[in-house]
């Protein structure tokens, strides 16, 4: 009697064993933004970014190319990547050597870079089926946490960088990056004049030669792009030589609108 009521035991436990194995685990990450199902999304582990996608049904409203997810490993790399830019930006503003013009813009780039935060952004492919047909990293496994931001399509490019005063210009379809700056106040006596650097709303970054000897075929900017004018390459190479980099891949990681980056 005792021997069959172990067995009976021994199967319940190991049918109990079974069920809560055969159940998967939940994630719960989230969705904000031109969504229709804003909030909480709970899906079984194994599931990819192109399912939360699927799961918020982005509106028609919203901008696909502009899409983010914000995720808790990004942020500390990005905490890391921001400090870094500070201290390349402290180093050329106090930088004796340093032209006094250059110098001076890097102290307000510190202070501008300073009241912006590291989000822990990571631009996504807001298109579900194209996320879900590509390589790569691109459609990550989902992690607790994850959130999910679909802006709306903005109007604007902002310019930021070696000018008097950051500025949101309106987007105009198919004109050159360059032609932007005429809408926008260079510091003449601190900036490349031959270089500029474009951060377009997915993340890809892109550098353009603007002078005579160097112009880059013209490039068109999606609305919510950015244009970069980095300081004087003289300065920057002794100074602070890795400052342009971190400068386009901080820019990468701000996410729309970029009201923030105009008015921080």
């Amino acid at each position: 009697m005792m021997r069959s009521r172990v067995m009976a035991m021994a199967g319940l436990l190991a049918c109990i064993s079974f069920a809560s194995a055969a159940q998967p685990r939940t994630l719960q990450v989230s969705a904000e933004g031109a969504v229709q199902r804003a909030g909480t999304l709970q899906l079984p582990e194994g599931s990819r970014f192109d399912d939360a996608v699927v799961a918020a049904v982005p509106r028609r409203d919203a901008y696909a190319l502009g899409a983010s997810v914000f995720r808790k490993e990004e942020l500390a790399r990005q905490v890391r990547l921001r400090a870094g830019l500070l201290h390349d930006l402290e180093s050329l503003a106090t930088a004796t050597e340093a032209p006094p013009a250059v110098a001076a813009r890097a102290r307000a780039l510190h202070a501008w870079v300073s009241a912006l935060p590291a989000t822990g952004r990571l631009p996504l492919e807001g298109n579900p089926r194209r996320l879900e047909a590509s390589k790569g990293d691109r459609n990550r496994l989902l992690a607790d946490g994850d959130r999910f931001h679909f802006p709306k399509r903005p109007a604007t490019v902002t310019i930021v960088g070696a000018v008097l005063q950051p500025c949101a210009v309106a987007h105009v379809p198919l004109r050159d990056a360059a032609d932007y700056l005429r809408d926008c106040t260079v510091d003449g006596e601190a900036a490349n004049r031959d270089v500029i650097h474009v951060v377009q709303p997915d993340g890809s970054i892109h550098a353009l030669g603007i002078a005579l000897w160097n112009r880059s075929e013209p490039l068109a900017l999606a609305p919510g792009a950015i244009v970069y004018v980095p300081l004087r390459a003289r300065a920057t190479v002794k100074f602070a030589p890795e400052l342009d980099g971190a400068m386009t891949a901080f820019l990468a990681t701000l996410p729309l609108p970029h009201d923030r980056l105009v008015t921080p």
